[in-house]
């Protein structure tokens, strides 16, 4: 179980691949549509040109659509444990909700063991399916929509697709804060496939014990 009697394996290679794709992807098609927002973020034409900004944009979208799919056929088991562990929300997982916000003053409340991935994880799990079907789904229609799609339809997808960008830029800035500064040693699980035994069984306790057992 462990790597060098220091680390737990916890994520396969394509799952961390595919992550990264998904975030810097996300990260792209949020920059390339600034402009369109914020006038303070119109120079990016003039660098850029609008064109090239909306050929990007759409390049990054490919790959937002597709990357899920390629996590689905090349990292099959880290894709199953994802979906098995955000469908199953149970009462330790609420407790972990109602007690983590203590954990951002330093304060450390005494939480129940939790499984491959905690209450929060599994919430922004969730809530990230949601966004990327949303943008999906809104974006397609706005942008194969034309001459198939009633204009009026179209037209209502826009503010769908700007409010789950909005949200899902505020997600990613706390699932980054939260990777970086709280918890840097989750970090390490989306870099090198592993995370540090003590703190897999501090966070990760149910999940540890399922390992050993």
């Amino acid at each position: 179980m462990l790597i060098e009697n220091r680390y737990v394996p916890r994520h396969q290679k394509m799952f961390t691949v595919c992550h990264w794709l998904n975030g810097i992807s996300f990260l792209m098609l949020f920059l390339t549509a600034l402009p369109l927002y914020a006038d303070s973020f119109l120079f990016l034409y003039n660098i850029f040109g609008a064109k090239t900004l909306q050929y990007l944009h759409r390049f990054f979208a490919v790959i937002f659509i597709v990357t899920p799919i390629i996590g689905l056929l090349s990292a099959r088991e880290g894709y199953s444990t994802l979906f098995k562990q955000a469908f199953s929300f149970g009462s330790d997982d609420l407790i972990f909700l109602l007690k983590f916000p203590l954990t951002l003053f330093g304060i450390e409340p005494k939480m129940p063991k939790q499984g491959f991935y905690n209450g929060g994880e599994k919430v922004n799990i969730l809530l990230q399916m949601i966004i990327w079907a949303v943008l999906v789904v809104t974006g397609l229609i706005m942008w194969v929509g034309n001459g198939v799609i009633d204009n009026s339809v179209r037209a209502r997808m826009i503010p769908l697709h700007s409010i789950a960008a909005a949200i899902g830029f505020a997600a990613a800035l706390a699932h980054i804060y939260l990777a970086v500064v709280q918890n840097p040693d989750s970090l390490r699980g989306m870099t090198q496939g592993s995370i540090n035994a003590r703190y897999a069984v501090h966070h990760h306790g149910a999940w540890v014990d399922k390992l050993v057992h």
